[in-house]
């Protein structure tokens, strides 16, 4: 299912761009994804 959403309100803006900034400020990258997704497989292994 797929839906559709208009936010136009500047709080409802904000709120996405808090949320949007929060995601990338605890987001992994390059060799520390990788460090991650090492220690799954051996976590499953």
């Amino acid at each position: 299912m797929s839906d559709w959403v208009s936010i136009t309100q500047p709080t409802e803006i904000g709120l996405y761009v808090r949320a949007f900034e929060e995601l990338r400020r605890t987001a992994v990258y390059e060799a520390e994804t990788r460090a991650l997704i090492v220690k799954a497989i051996d976590a499953l292994g």
